[in-house]
């Protein structure tokens, strides 16, 4: 199991990306073990990857990743056809401007959480997913977190999980010194 980490990790997921931005998914929970961590899958009808993530509250989270054998398909059955593929799109003036203008539509509704992200939904479902050119505005997403991971996890992907855990313990012990001391 080849285990990719930051960057290196980011270049070939986007590469992979830029070479079919359609079907994509990324998904984000709490990991299946008391680790501390994040775990991830971004696939797409090709392959999936899973991913941990130490913080998903910092802008430069320490991530690693591999390719894991899972049947792609397993996302679009649990998560709804109708969930929308993450993506860059174009973020023109007009469409914001049209976003907005739902927005005040929905405001004086009594289910303003709702009819927000449905018109949000609506918008970001109507552009095609692109892939991104420097000097472009451009929205990504949606990553869609859960409490768990909803693709479910077999034996394997625990492994794989409790595997990049370790590796992501052993990186942060590497670059902070301190890391995982227990102090009396």
């Amino acid at each position: 199991m080849e285990i990719l980490k930051d960057k290196v990790l980011a270049k070939y997921l986007f590469e992979r990306y830029a070479s079919n931005p359609k079907d994509w998914r990324f998904i984000i929970s709490k990991s299946s073990f008391d680790d501390g961590f994040f775990d991830a899958t971004v696939s797409n009808r090709d392959e999936v990857w899973q991913l941990k993530i130490d913080s998903i509250y910092k802008p430069m989270p320490i991530v690693l990743g591999t390719k894991v054998d899972v049947d792609s398909t397993k996302f679009d059955k649990r998560l709804g056809y109708s969930t929308i593929p993450f993506g860059y799109r174009i973020f023109d003036p007009p469409v914001i401007m049209n976003l907005l203008d739902k927005l005040a539509q929905d405001h004086h509704s009594m289910n303003d959480a709702i009819m927000n992200r449905n018109a949000v939904n609506s918008i970001l479902s109507s552009l095609e997913t692109v892939k991104p050119i420097t000097g472009k505005n451009y929205v990504y997403g949606p990553l869609v977190y859960t409490e768990n991971n909803p693709v479910g996890i077999d034996a394997t992907q625990k492994q794989v999980s409790k595997k990049l855990g370790l590796q992501l313990k052993d990186n942060l012990r590497a670059r902070y010194s301190g890391y995982g001391l227990i102090l009396d």
